[in-house]
């Protein structure tokens, strides 16, 4: 008897000590999730969000586009964002007037922007090439529209998905060109058309390498670190011997690899000829340094194979 008095006494207290309510705080219906779902978001066409929703994904990335086989790649908004802005270009026109993919808050030095809506190179075409059809985002249903969203966002910033203003990094020193003379003459030695090795003759017994460098920050007579080696195997430069390089504050002013622009010249090697002979070719490399990058070296066993040629001089 005392026993069952006693569990009724403890059932009352628990009882009386229950709070109103659910136990569990997650049922409480104030937080589930709305029965209409009435959210645009991508009620401003200029974001980035609704730029990839819109004309990206629909548009671009179709199989053997911008699929991830080549950049820009449009796969994801994250990897569409990081190959557009502050991108370097691939194609560009004759006067290479486009620095990058996109170049924010100017539209018009964007070739995002200008692929869309002239040929810029007389070659490539106008961008998109084609079109899948999609009921919803058609590309041709709407053009202008479209064209002029990226436009807009672009002359806007092109703020990422979350707003922020992006930020150009320090970029490390890029190369302009290449050129030779034979020590004391004035007229440059001749290339194999249009912009591949260097002809040294076989007589000369010196020459003057002249080499133009471009830094996004500093004049290339600040640069640092300034070598050159010379190599007659693309694949065994990481033994050779290192030289200084010439800083020339009065720069030569010449046509570059770049043949629709002249280039300032500023590092200047003289090369004795002594060890090479008729039959020879002869890969050169350049390594300098900015003030906030590594030694960036020029060519590198990546650049574009023109670019390597154009580093060489054969000996006839």
């Amino acid at each position: 008897m005392g026993k069952a008095i006693s569990l009724l006494i403890i059932c009352f207290i628990f009882s009386a000590c229950k709070k109103d309510g659910p136990l569990n705080p997650y049922d409480n219906p104030n937080l589930d999730p709305p029965i209409i779902n009435d959210t645009n978001y991508f009620s401003d066409p200029t974001t980035f969000a609704a730029l990839h929703n819109n004309i990206f994904i629909p548009t671009c990335s179709n199989s053997g586009c911008h699929d991830g086989t080549f950049e820009p790649d449009f796969r994801t908004i994250e990897s569409s964002y990081n190959t557009l802005v502050y991108q370097p270009v691939i194609k560009n026109d004759a006067a290479n007037s486009y620095e990058f993919r996109v170049n924010p808050g100017d539209s018009e030095k964007s070739v995002l922007y200008k692929r869309l809506i002239e040929d810029i190179d007389g070659i490539s075409g106008i961008m998109p090439l084609s079109a899948e059809y999609n009921s919803e985002h058609y590309w041709y249903d709407h053009k202008e529209e479209y064209i002029q969203n990226i436009k807009d966002w672009i002359d806007y910033g092109a703020k990422d998905i979350f707003g922020n203003t992006p930020l150009q990094a320090n970029k490390v020193p890029e190369m302009r060109g290449a050129i030779a003379f034979i020590t004391g003459q004035p007229t440059p030695l001749p290339r194999e058309p249009p912009r591949g090795t260097i002809f040294i003759p076989s007589t000369a017994t010196s020459i003057d390498l002249w080499f133009s460098v471009l830094d996004d920050l500093l004049s290339p007579s600040q640069l640092i670190y300034n070598k050159i080696k010379f190599c007659t195997n693309l694949s065994s430069f990481e033994n050779q011997t290192e030289f200084d390089l010439e800083i020339i504050m009065l720069p030569l002013i010449e046509t570059g690899f770049y043949l629709s622009t002249t280039d300032e010249f500023y590092h200047k090697y003289t090369l004795d000829m002594s060890s090479y002979s008729s039959g020879d070719v002869v890969f050169i490399k350049i390594y300098v340094q900015d003030d906030v990058n590594e030694i960036t070296e020029i060519p590198s066993n990546g650049s574009e194979y023109q670019i390597i040629k154009h580093f060489t001089f054969t000996v006839q």
